[in-house]
């Protein structure tokens, strides 16, 4: 996977079904701790709730590690589950849905709460504006004062990110590149410094 789309901000929609009321948040989170602390704001928000159903993927959408879904108190594989995948279908990363449910005295049934839950994320999710994130290397590389220019040069061309630098005898910097260009910026420095400069990956680190 070479990018994906992250919430550019927060969006809040509610639906209504046979009086229940499902109100559907949706919030960037790029750690479990991020979506916790969006489930306990949106309990906050709309107190006495009888349900706070979430879903979240908070890495990419290819990291099942990242991965998280709650049904809180709804019948078993009702909501976090169907909240998930549609997340999944959507191919969102760092995404962290949360449907506040307040019980209108109508059940809805098993296959009704699925469709109620799937329903209320597609609508959130259709008017959050999302923006994308590439899929980067982190790179380190290492050259003398006299080739700084020509680095400049191409780290510019292919979108690379400085995140760290130091200034001694020499330069090391490290920065994040994209994973499609990597090779590319590689052959390109060492083709301008006539073998000076060595692009040296490091590990994948997701950079927006």
């Amino acid at each position: 996977m070479q990018a994906y789309r992250i919430p550019g901000a927060a969006a809040v929609t509610e639906l209504e079904i046979k009086h229940s009321r499902f109100i559907t948040s949706v919030a960037h989170a790029d750690s479990p701790a991020a979506h916790q602390q969006h489930i306990r704001q949106c309990q906050q928000r709309w107190p006495g709730a009888n349900h706070y159903c979430s879903a979240a993927v908070t890495g990419a959408p290819d990291d099942s590690q990242s991965y998280a879904m709650s049904d809180d108190g709804e019948p078993g594989g009702t909501a976090g589950r169907p909240m998930l995948n549609v997340l999944l279908n959507q191919l969102v990363g760092e995404v962290s849905v949360v449907v506040t449910r307040y019980f209108g005295g109508i059940k809805l049934g098993t296959g009704g709460l699925q469709r109620a839950y799937s329903q209320a994320t597609v609508e959130a999710l259709q008017t959050v504006d999302f923006i994308e994130k590439k899929v980067r290397k982190a790179a380190r590389l290492h050259y003398d004062y006299a080739d700084q220019k020509v680095v400049s040069h191409w780290l510019a061309q292919y979108d690379a990110l400085t995140t760290a630098q130091e200034f001694t005898d020499t330069i090391t910097q490290t920065i994040a590149i994209a994973d499609a260009d990597s090779t590319d910026l590689a052959d390109a420095l060492k083709n301008a410094t006539q073998g000076r400069v060595e692009l040296k990956i490091i590990e994948e680190a997701p950079c927006a």
